[in-house]
């Protein structure tokens, strides 16, 4: 390469999705080292969603209609998502041990027992012509939640699980890692490229000497 070009590459890679690869990589690391510590941490991020969810409840779904015993439903369960939500939170942190097992146990009855309550709160949105699609959704993602925290507090199935799960995710953010890596396109910075004023007197000299030299033969003759 030309040194009076001045040219330099960096890394042109989308940091975002390289970090992203990392994360996704340590997160299955600690599934894989220490599959407790990650149930425990999952049960402590469910009570933090179910407390937000329980909020976003009392202060909206309720009033999505004027029926009174569909606003008594979501208040029980928008009540319920913020008691549940707030002890599988502080008990863990508090006294850990075997009380995550069974904050697993007690999230997972709830969110039973909060999906056949939205499925009451369905019907109703429903017969007024309200869109129902969040709902059901919301439904079908408590139910799954509910099946993970029934096998994964288990001693020899929920590790296996957990681990399983744990391998796959370091692999994928290894392997996405490599691959942002890899394909990283080469850019040239603007600060590393030498500015044309730069370059401009050398070949202003080259101009005038060359320009001079038929002259300097003229005048001799």
């Amino acid at each position: 390469m030309d040194e009076n070009l001045c040219l330099a590459y960096i890394l042109g890679m989308d940091k975002n999705k390289f970090l992203l690869s990392v994360l996704v990589a340590v997160l299955g690391l600690m599934m894989v080292i220490s599959p407790d510590v990650f149930i425990a941490l999952v049960v402590i991020i469910l009570g933090a969603g179910s407390v937000v969810n329980g909020i976003f409840v009392l202060a909206t779904t309720r009033n999505l209609i004027l029926d009174p015993q569909y606003k008594i439903i979501m208040t029980i369960r928008g009540v319920m998502a913020i008691i549940v939500g707030s002890l599988a939170i502080l008990l863990p942190l508090a006294i850990a041990a075997v009380v995550w097992k069974f904050m697993a146990y007690t999230l997972a009855v709830f969110l039973i027992v909060s999906a056949g309550l939205e499925l009451y709160g369905v019907n109703k949105l429903y017969r007024n012509g309200i869109m129902i699609r969040q709902s059901v959704i919301e439904v079908v993602i408590s139910l799954i939640l509910a099946v993970v925290l029934f096998i994964i507090p288990a001693e020899i199935a929920g590790g296996v699980i957990v681990r399983i799960c744990g391998v796959l995710l370091l692999a994928a953010g290894i392997i996405t890692g490599i691959m942002q890596w890899r394909n990283r396109p080469l850019v040239i910075t603007p600060e590393a490229v030498c500015s044309q004023g730069d370059v401009a007197p050398d070949e202003e000299e080259a101009e005038e000497e060359t320009s001079s030299e038929p002259e300097e033969t003229s005048s001799s003759e």
